[in-house]
């Protein structure tokens, strides 16, 4: 014995079957992606330039956790730094300040520290460097360098010009005094 089919459909089949083709096609869907394992369309003309797809670049990478993956930023234009003349004026301006009570040798490095501080504050103000505070410092110490230097060695020459008993020493070639 046969049953005819229902006449209506199935009350607990309740979803569409889903290999049916759609009632309406959507506007605003894509259009059908090909094949992905057929082979590209062969040009007739073996010069032509190989076809370009729509998204040349692979999609951004991604770290853990799915984080993406920034990359470092690129380095911007490099700083132009502390000028050296400033920093080798204040070490010579220190030098010469430590040394000027040493026979006169402290005006040398004192003298040389200035100048190079003079130069770097010109070679800052053109090159916008930094260093203007070593530069200033390297000429404040190394002016009193000179100084202090000059100073003592004419405190030294009057007392010996003053000491009545150092000429005759001098003269006479006893030098007990300095023993």
């Amino acid at each position: 014995m046969t049953y005819p089919p229902p006449a209506s459909p199935d009350p607990f089949s309740q979803q569409p079957d889903p290999y049916a083709a759609p009632a309406t096609p959507n506007p605003y869907s894509p259009p059908p992606a090909a094949d992905p394992y057929a082979a590209p369309p062969v040009s007739a003309d073996p010069y032509a330039a190989p076809a370009v797809s729509g998204a040349p670049y692979s999609p951004q990478p991604t770290g853990a956790y799915g984080v993406p993956y920034t990359p470092y930023p690129a380095a911007g234009p490099a700083t132009p730094g502390t000028n050296g003349m400033a920093i080798a004026s204040m070490v010579l301006g220190i030098v010469g300040l430590l040394m000027c009570w040493c026979y006169g040798i402290g005006a040398l490095p004192g003298l040389i520290g200035a100048i190079l501080g003079h130069v770097s504050q010109k070679q800052i103000r053109e090159r916008q460097q930094e260093g203007r505070g070593m530069a200033i410092a390297g000429i404040i110490t190394g002016w009193s360098a000179v100084a202090l230097t000059v100073i003592g060695v004419a405190i030294v020459a009057i007392l010996i010009a003053n000491d009545p008993t150092f000429w005759d020493a001098v003269q006479s070639g006893n030098s007990s005094d300095w023993d």
